[in-house]
């Protein structure tokens, strides 16, 4: 029997197309909350204005870490399926474009948000679209 998936996980697969949007932002910007909060402990802990925020920036860095750490894999991912269809698209190559057609196609599949639209035109284009 199939487990139903949890409420993240369903909400996760009706982001489908915004995936990697989410993930770039999440990763960038808890990298960036990071450094700041990394500053703040490492530079500005004596300071007699910034000394009052330890505590604030010790729970933000554990925070941004962990969001970090969740999100920066999944963006990896979605960064490969981007460079998998340039690299396919860039291709001058027929037979080699057939051979990476399947991987494009699952890479244009997985990106969603119109990749999957620009690659059925790019087949098209190149005579290889049924």
């Amino acid at each position: 029997m199939a487990e139903e998936p949890s409420m993240t996980g369903r909400w996760w697969a009706k982001q489908h197309g915004r995936q990697y949007m989410l993930t770039a932002i999440a990763s960038g910007g808890s990298a960036v909350l990071l450094t700041v909060f990394g500053v703040q402990l490492l530079f500005l802990q004596e300071h007699a204005t910034y000394g009052d925020a330890t505590g604030a920036a010790l729970v933000g860095a554990v925070l941004s870490l962990l969001v970090l750490l969740f999100s920066f894999p999944e963006f990896l991912r979605f960064r490969g399926h981007v460079l998998t269809l340039e690299e396919t698209m860039a291709i001058q190559s027929t037979a080699e474009l057939r051979r990476q057609k399947a991987d494009a196609t699952a890479a244009a599949e997985a990106l969603g948000a119109g990749h999957l639209e620009r690659w059925n035109a790019f087949l098209e284009e190149r005579g290889l679209r049924r």
